[in-house]
C-alpha cells in the first residue's frame, strides 16, 4: 500500500517537472487603455506601434509621437479608457486616428467619469466616419492646451462632447454634423484660436446647454479668436455669454449668429463681428464696456442686426467713440451724438466704446490763482474722463510760466492723478540792474567810504521769483540809499606863496620908446570910371567947389578935388581895421577918402581875395601937435580910416587920430558927396596936384602926404 501511495506522488513530481517554464510564469499587468484595439499592458506599455506608443501606468499619460492609429478599422475606438483617473494625452509630431467604418468607432472615448487632457505641442487629427460616432467623446471634461493643434471631422457625429470644454491656448478646429463642441460649458482662454462648425441644418457650431440639475450653459471667451458657424446661432448659450478681449466671429445661414438666453457682456477691447438673417442678442441684459461691435444682418428685409429687447447699454466708466449705422437704403447715419438707444433700428450697427477713467489735477504750489487747465484743447474742471492714451495738456495760472507737456493715461489707477508743478515768474530786477549801473558810473576814489555801496551790491540775489519781489526792490532801494549816504573827500587847498614886500627905492621913469612910422602898403591900379561917371563926379565937385572957404572947419591939408577916377568898388577894397595901426601924437597922419559915384555899382560876389586899400589921389601931411590933435578931434572929419572897416559903398571916410582914445565921428553919405566932389579948394593949405589921368601912370604914382 505504502509503495502504491510513494509511487503515485513520485509520477506527480515527475509531471509537473515535464510541464513548460511558460506555463508557469506569472500573468502579465492588463491596463484600462486600449489604442487602436489593443490594450496596454505592462510587457507592451513601452513599445506600441513600432515605439510611436507609449504609456506610463503611473501618471497616467499616453505619449504619441507620429503615431498613426489606423490598423484596425473595425475597432470601436482609437482611443479608449475606462481608468479611474484623468487622462493624459501627450502630443509629439503629427499623430492621427481615423476609424473610416460606416458602422461606427469613436476617435477617443472615455467612461461618463473619466476627463481626458490633451498636451504638448504636436498635432493630433481624428477622422470619423460612422454614424454617431463623435471625434472626442466623454462624461467628464475635455481640456486641450499646452499649444497643442486638434483638428477633429466627425461626419456622423460631435466634434466634441463632453462636460465641460476648455481650450487654454491651444488651437482647435472641430467640425460637427450636430455641432463643433456639444458641452454644459465653454471656455477658451489665453490666445487660443478655435474654429467650430456644425454641417447640419438646425445645429450650431458651438452649443452650450445647462445639465439636468440647471448648471452651467456659459460662455466664457477670453483674448482668443473664435469663429463659429452654423445654421443656428454659431455660439448658442443656454446662460450667460461673455467676451473678454480677444476677437469673435459669428456666422448664421439662417438665425442670428450669437444668442443667449441670459446675459451678454463684451468687454475688455473685443472686437465682435456677426452675421446673420436674424438680429443678435440674448434674452436678458446686453452690457457693453470696452469693445468693438459690428452687427450686419444680411437678410433681405428690412430687419435689424440687434435684436431690439436687448439694445446695447453702455457701463459706466465708457463711452462711446465711434458708432455708425447703415439703413435698408444703404444709407450712413452718424450716430455718436444720438447713443444706444437707435442700435436696434439699422440692418448694419458699427460701434466702437472706450474706456475712460476719472482723471483728475493738482496743480502746484498751492495758493495760485486764475488756474485754467486744458486737455487736448478743451477747458476742463475738476475731474475728467479720459479714455487710456497720450494727451497733451496746457496749464496757466497767474505770477506762472504757462505748462506744456503730455500725459500717458492706462488702466493703472496711478496714472488717474496728474501733478502739475509750476513755475512762478522770475522777479523784475529793472531797478536793482538801473541802480547797480548809476553806483558803477560813480567814482568811488572820489567818496570817502565807498564800501557800503559795494556791499549793497554784492548783496543782490538773482534767483527771487514774482513773489519775492518785494525782497528785490528792497536790493535796489539799499543800493540807493548807500549812494545817497556817501560822503565826498574834501577839496585840497592849494598853499599860497608869501608875497615880497614892495621896494620904497624910487622907480626909474620909462624911457620913451620912438614909435615906428606906419607903413601905407602898396596901391593897386585903379580901373578906370565910366565916362558917364566921370562926368557926374567933376559937375558935382564943381557946384560945391564955391562953398569951400578958408575959415571951412575941413581939417588943414583936406581931401584932394579930383576924386573922379576912384573905383566904385573901393569901399570893399579897403584894408582891413585888423590891420590898422593907431597913429601917435606928433605923427604925420595919412588921410584918404574915397570917391563917391553917382550910382552905386552892384557887389562883387565873386571875389576871394581880402579887401584891400584903394588907391589915395594925393597925400596931405599933418603934423600932429597936441593942439592940433585936439582941434582935428573935435572937428568934423569925413571919415574915419584906422578903427574899423567902413560899409560897401559908404562914401569917403577920413581917419585922424592924436591919441588912442580920440574923438571920431562918421559924417553921412550925403555931406561926404558935398565935401569929397570939390575939384579944388580955396585954401591957403597947399594941396598937391591929383593923379594923371592915364591909367598907366597910376600904378606908379604915389599918394600925396600931408
Amino acid at each position: 500500500m505504502k509503495k502504491k501511495l510513494f509511487a503515485i506522488l513520485l509520477s506527480i513530481v515527475m509531471v509537473v517537472g515535464l510541464l513548460p517554464a511558460t506555463v508557469l510564469a506569472a500573468e502579465p499587468t492588463a491596463y484600462d487603455i486600449w489604442v487602436d484595439g489593443v490594450q496596454v499592458t505592462s510587457e507592451n506599455k513601452d513599445n506600441l506601434f513600432s515605439g510611436t506608443v507609449s504609456y506610463d501606468p503611473t501618471t497616467h499619460t499616453l505619449s504619441l509621437n507620429n503615431a498613426t492609429l489606423d490598423n484596425d478599422t473595425m475597432s470601436d475606438y482609437g482611443i479608449r479608457t475606462t481608468i479611474p483617473s484623468t487622462l493624459k494625452i501627450r502630443l509629439t509630431g503629427t499623430n492621427s486616428i481615423t476609424r473610416t467604418d460606416p458602422g461606427g468607432g469613436v476617435g477617443i472615448y472615455l467612461n461618463y467619469s473619466n476627463s481626458v487632457e490633451i498636451t504638448g505641442d504636436g498635432t493630433l487629427v481624428i477622422n470619423v466616419i460612422g454614424e454617431n460616432y463623435d471625434g472626442i467623446s466623454t462624461g467628464a471634461d475635455v481640456k486641450i492646451s499646452d499649444k497643442a493643434r486638434v483638428i477633429i471631422n466627425s461626419e456622423g457625429g460631435l466634434g466634441i462632447a463632453g462636460r465641460m470644454v476648455e481650450i487654454d491656448g491651444a488651437t482647435v478646429d472641430s467640425t460637427g454634423l450636430y455641432a463643433g463642441i456639444d458641452a454644459h460649458w465653454l471656455k477658451i482662454i489665453n490666445g487660443a484660436d478655435v474654429t467650430l462648425k456644425a454641417t447640419q441644418d438646425g445645429r450650431n457650431g458651438a452649443y452650450i446647454w445647462k445639465d439636468q440639475e440647471g448648471n452651467g450653459g456659459d460662455i466664457e471667451l477670453a483674448a482668443s479668436k473664435v469663429k463659429a458657424t452654423s445654421y443656428y446661432p454659431g455660439l448658442y448659450a443656454a446662460g450667460d455669454l461673455t467676451v473678454n478681449g480677444g476677437e469673435v466671429n459669428c456666422t448664421s445661414t439662417a438665425d442670428g449668429a450669437i444668442w443667449a438666453k441670459g446675459n451678454i457682456l463684451i468687454k475688455g477691447g473685443a472686437k465682435v463681428t456677426t452675421d446673420g438673417k436674424f438680429p443678435m442678442g440674448c434674452n436678458g441684459t446686453f452690457t457693453v464696456e470696452e469693445a468693438e461691435i459690428d452687427a450686419k444682418n444680411t437678410n433681405e428685409n428690412n430687419i435689424p442686426a440687434i435684436f431690439d429687447e436687448c439694445v446695447p447699454v453702455i457701463a459706466d466708466g465708457y463711452h462711446l467713440n465711434y458708432a455708425k449705422a447703415v439703413d435698408s437704403a444703404g444709407t450712413e447715419i452718424d450716430l455718436l451724438s444720438s447713443g444706444t438707444q437707435y442700435f436696434a433700428l439699422y440692418k448694419n450697427v458699427h460701434f466702437i466704446t472706450k474706456a475712460v477713467y476719472p482723471v483728475s489735477f493738482v496743480v502746484t504750489p498751492d495758493g495760485l490763482t486764475n488756474v485754467v487747465v486744458k486737455v487736448n484743447g478743451q477747458e476742463v474742471t475738476g475731474s475728467v474722463s479720459l479714455e487710456a492714451g497720450t494727451y497733451p495738456v496746457e496749464v496757466t495760472a497767474d505770477n506762472c510760466k504757462a505748462y506744456t507737456g503730455n500725459i500717458t493715461i492706462t488702466a493703472d489707477t496711478a496714472t488717474h492723478t496728474q501733478t502739475i508743478a509750476m513755475t512762478y515768474l522770475p522777479a523784475d530786477y529793472t531797478k536793482v540792474d538801473e541802480a547797480i549801473a548809476k553806483a558803477n558810473a560813480l567814482n568811488k576814489d572820489a567818496y570817502t567810504n565807498f564800501t557800503a555801496v559795494e556791499a549793497a551790491i554784492n548783496a543782490v540775489v538773482r534767483d527771487k521769483n514774482i513773489t519775492e519781489q518785494d525782497e528785490v526792490d528792497a536790493m535796489a532801494q539799499a543800493i540807493e540809499n548807500a549812494m545817497a549816504a556817501l560822503v565826498k573827500k574834501p577839496t585840497e587847498v592849494p598853499t599860497e606863496t608869501p608875497t615880497a614886500a614892495p621896494s620904497t627905492s624910487p622907480t626909474e621913469a620909462p624911457t620913451a620908446m620912438p614909435t615906428a612910422r606906419p607903413s601905407i602898403p602898396p596901391f593897386p591900379s585903379l580901373r578906370p570910371r565910366p565916362r558917364r561917371a566921370m562926368r557926374r563926379s567933376q559937375s558935382a565937385m564943381s557946384s560945391s567947389r564955391a562953398r569951400w572957404t578958408r575959415s571951412s572947419r575941413w581939417p588943414p591939408g583936406g581931401c584932394s578935388a579930383r576924386r573922379e577916377r576912384r573905383e566904385s568898388s573901393s569901399a570893399s577894397r579897403r584894408k582891413p581895421a585888423s590891420t590898422r595901426i593907431p597913429i601917435p601924437p606928433g605923427s604925420p597922419i595919412p588921410c584918404a577918402t574915397s570917391w563917391p559915384t553917382a550910382r552905386p555899382s552892384p557887389p562883387r560876389t565873386t571875389r576871394t581875395s581880402a579887401p584891400i586899400w584903394p588907391a589915395w589921389p594925393r597925400k596931405t601931411t599933418i603934423f600932429a601937435t597936441p593942439a592940433r590933435s585936439a582941434r582935428i578931434s573935435t572937428a568934423t572929419t569925413p571919415c574915419r580910416r584906422l578903427t574899423r572897416p567902413p560899409p560897401a559903398r559908404s562914401g569917403a571916410r577920413c581917419q585922424t587920430a592924436s591919441s588912442p582914445t580920440s574923438a571920431r565921428q562918421t559924417h553921412t553919405t550925403s555931406s561926404m558927396r558935398a565935401r569929397c566932389r570939390t575939384r579944388r579948394r580955396r585954401s591957403t593949405i597947399p594941396i598937391s596936384r591929383p593923379f594923371p589921368r592915364n591909367p598907366a601912370s597910376r600904378a606908379t604914382a604915389k599918394p600925396p602926404i600931408c
